[in-house]
């Protein structure tokens, strides 16, 4: 049940798939592997103190299913809130929506409270989102 979910928000910090969905958003695509397509939404990226948010998607090769709070959820991407922090080039994910094939919103998280930071490893699309969120937000 949860293994599934806690696989997407580990990918989401550590380099896993994600693409954008239509839309006026200006999606960058941060990198892609086997699974999926990842995408920043550069527009998204809010200062808060020493930590950096953004909206993050990933587009994945094939449609997903998992059972969570009891109810089957099938979905073919999902967006997430990663935050990161710039100076410890660590992130995590603080809140991750999975979207249906026809983009309706098939399951959310809500707001997460109290996630574990992440190591942000070299050579993934997590790198990647660090370098452009981390240098967009000093722009600010």
């Amino acid at each position: 049940m949860q293994s599934i979910f806690l696989a997407l928000c580990a990918a989401l910090v550590a380099g896993v798939a994600m693409v954008p969905a239509a839309g006026a958003v200006d999606w960058i695509e941060v990198g892609a592997d086997a699974q999926a397509k990842y995408y920043i939404d550069a527009d998204s990226i809010k200062v808060d103190g020493e930590n950096v948010s953004v909206l993050k998607r990933a587009v994945f090769t094939q449609v997903l299913t998992d059972t969570l709070e009891g109810k089957s959820a099938t979905f073919k991407e999902t967006v997430g809130t990663v935050e990161i922090d710039c100076e410890r080039r660590i992130n995590r994910v603080t809140q991750i929506d999975m979207i249906g094939e026809n983009g309706e919103l098939a399951w959310s998280s809500g707001p997460m409270t109290k996630r574990l930071w992440e190591d942000v490893r070299p050579n993934t699309h997590a790198e990647a989102t660090v370098e452009i969120v981390c240098a967009r937000s000093k722009k600010s």
